[in-house]
């Protein structure tokens, strides 16, 4: 099947379940429309998942009385730091972020996400479900929010300007990271690690700021980097994880009524976004490589490098030797201890600092 027809489904899925609510919405629904702060608008996640969601599905199912304003992180040109102070202060109602994006309890967050842990999306699904409560604790407390549905971006994976043919050729290398514990992976490899905003990759790789550059793969596909790169590494360094929150104080003036047809919504929201995940994992090597036909665009024709033993083995050393001990002190003996427990003992990880 297609990756396009999958991800048709998935979406059709979502708007089918819609038209049944909307048959069986609750009279006493409030009338309310979101102000919401959403993703890039250029990804799938956004197009597929997040603007159909707001702009057509909810009004559907709530016959016209809930309905949302969505904006991209893009339209708004913002770096995406910004959405959690943006929510915190009620300049929007809900807002669509990243773990990265957290400064406040950073660790915390960090923790559903950390590289090199996922191996498969139905890993990293388990791993926010398990850490979801932490996460709340801290989104409640500092943020005065709460999460209401999870999802993640495809699976990420290293891109290159030049033609590299395993993984000991980052070693001198710069590459750019999106978060501090893809930072301590790449430098357990041998190479250093550079901050640099998704939207501003492209010219710095193409000038060679950086020689490398960590997102998933549709994502890059779609942000223009094979324009710059020449290889893909097809290692699976986790997965970039998302979640919805919602501002308490504009949570708390909804009816119960309201609060539990919209608990409803979004975990549709979540499921569709979810389903979404490995279909368009799967069409980011077809895009970038032209190794299958690419549902969303013509093919690049980067060099793919499938992982050796010794690349995989090189992976699962930097997750143990540095990234888990490195994110232990960050935070913090009892923060590890729980992780431990609650995610780390599912795969046969221990966070615990060196």
């Amino acid at each position: 099947m297609k990756f396009a027809a999958v991800l048709g489904m998935a979406v059709a899925a979502v708007v089918g379940g819609s038209g049944i609510a909307a048959a069986q919405a609750p009279a006493d629904l409030d009338t309310k429309k979101f102000n919401v702060i959403g993703t890039w608008n250029f990804l799938n996640m956004f197009k597929n998942v997040e603007a159909p969601f707001w702009n057509e599905q909810l009004g559907a199912a709530s016959g016209g009385k809930l309905t949302g304003n969505i904006k991209s992180i893009t339209e708004l040109n913002l770096k995406g730091t910004e959405v959690l102070r943006l929510l915190k202060t009620g300049v929007y109602d809900v807002a669509h972020a990243l773990p990265i994006y957290v400064d406040d309890g950073a660790a915390v967050f960090e923790a559903s996400d950390l590289s090199g842990v996922a191996t498969s999306i139905t890993q990293q699904r388990e791993i926010l479900n398990a850490w979801l409560p932490e996460m709340q604790k801290t989104m409640r407390d500092r943020f005065g929010a709460q999460i209401v549905a999870t999802f993640a971006f495809p699976q990420q994976v290293f891109y290159c300007r030049d033609e590299i043919s395993s993984l000991a050729d980052l070693k001198g290398k710069k590459v750019r990271v999106q978060g501090v514990s893809q930072s301590d992976l790449v430098k357990a490899l041998g190479a250093s690690s550079v901050t640099i905003p998704f939207g501003e990759v492209v010219p710095a790789l193409e000038k060679g700021v950086v020689d490398c550059g960590i997102t998933g793969t549709l994502p890059g596909y779609q942000a223009k980097w094979p324009e710059v790169v020449k290889t893909i590494v097809d290692v699976s360094l986790g997965y970039t994880a998302g979640f919805v929150a919602v501002n308490l104080n504009s949570w708390n003036k909804l009816s119960k009524p309201t609060q539990a047809f919209m608990t409803a919504q979004f975990k549709k929201f979540e499921d569709a976004a979810w389903a979404s995940v490995e279909s368009d994992t799967k069409a980011g090597i077809a895009c970038n490589t032209g190794n299958a036909p690419c549902p969303v665009g013509p093919a690049a024709k980067l060099k793919l490098l499938t992982p050796s033993d010794a690349d995989r083995a090189a992976i699962k050393k930097a997750l143990n030797d540095a990234v888990l001990p490195e994110w232990a002190k960050r935070c913090g003996a009892e923060c590890a201890a729980k992780w431990t427990e609650t995610v780390g003992k599912r795969y046969g990880l221990v966070a615990k600092a060196n």
